[in-house]
Formats: C-alpha cells, structure tokens, sequence
C-alpha cells in the first residue's frame, strides 16, 4: 500500500495496488511479492484449519484456500491477465469471514466473533460488489480498494488470535 505513495505518476487515490506490478523497478517487485507473501500465509491459514482438530473448520479452510490461491496469482500474473486472480475467484474472500461465523464453537462470548466478522463479510460484499458493477468511482478506486483491503486482510489476524484463544483455552 506504502510503496504507491512515493511512484511517480502513479495514483494511490484513483488506480489499484495491482496496477503497481506494471511499473519496473522497487514497486512492482514489492507489490508482487507482497501479494505472493500474502497468499502463501492465506494458504497456511486455510490448512491450519483444516490440520488442527481442536480448529477444524472445513467451510472457511476450503473458502480461505481458495482465496489464498487467488492471492498468489495475483503476485506470479500481472493485472490484465485473466489468471491475475485466477479468474476473479478471490470473491471467495467474501466467504471467509461468513463461514468463520457460522463454524466458529459457539460459547459464551462468540456472539461478538459473529457479529464483526458478518460486518467484515459484508463491507467486503459491498466493495466486491462496487467494483464489479462499475459503481466504484473511478477517481477513487484506489482508496476505495484500500478502504477494502483493511477488513478483508485485518480479518484473517482477529480469526487468528480468536482461534489460538479459543486452543489455548482448552476447547475442543
């Protein structure tokens, strides 16, 4: 997100982070393997819930999985190409906190774990919808974009402490 901030002619307001990757140089290495990095820890994330019985959550494992691959398409093809997002596959990103929602154990104290990731599911189903009417304004994609990006990738560090809070108790 930084690295647009400082590019020459480039527009962290009104162009997407993506298109960094058509720049030479820093930025578009950076940006590449941001989203590579970013996808490989998805992915971790998705077979940890699908390895650890105590966490075992198959909905949002497939959904997060399939997220993470689009993720790491995103860092291996550059904006433009269909397989940059596998096809826009990444909408499973909608998916992953609604799942976490319903498969998380439910006890005293998960209706809040409900509530923000149902609210993170749906400002990412209202931006994902916005880009994909072309109601997004144009001069402002990029914010927008950026605005997205924080419940959809902060999400997955508030599931992770839940999770770990959720083993360490004891809880299975």
């Amino acid at each position: 997100m930084l690295f647009g901030l400082f590019q020459p002619g480039y527009s962290s307001i009104g162009q997407h982070m993506s298109e960094l990757e058509a720049l030479h140089g820093t930025a578009a290495v950076a940006t590449r393997v941001g989203a590579l990095i970013s996808g490989v820890s998805i992915v971790a994330f998705g077979l940890a819930l699908l390895l650890k019985k105590s966490a075992r959550m198959p909905f949002t494992a497939g959904a997060t999985l399939i997220f993470g691959a689009s993720m790491v398409s995103n860092g291996i093809f550059v904006v433009g190409s269909p397989l940059h997002g596998l096809y826009a596959i990444g909408l499973s990103s909608i998916l992953v906190p609604a799942f976490f929602a319903a498969e998380y154990p439910h006890r005293s104290g998960a209706a809040g774990t409900d509530r923000l990731s149902l609210f993170a599911s749906g400002l990412i189903l209202l931006y994902m919808w916005l880009l994909m009417t072309g109601l997004d304004p144009a001069a402002f994609r990029g914010l927008t974009q950026r605005m997205a990006v924080l419940p959809m990738f902060g999400w997955f560090s508030y599931a992770s402490i839940k999770i770990q809070r959720h083993i360490s108790l004891g809880s299975h």
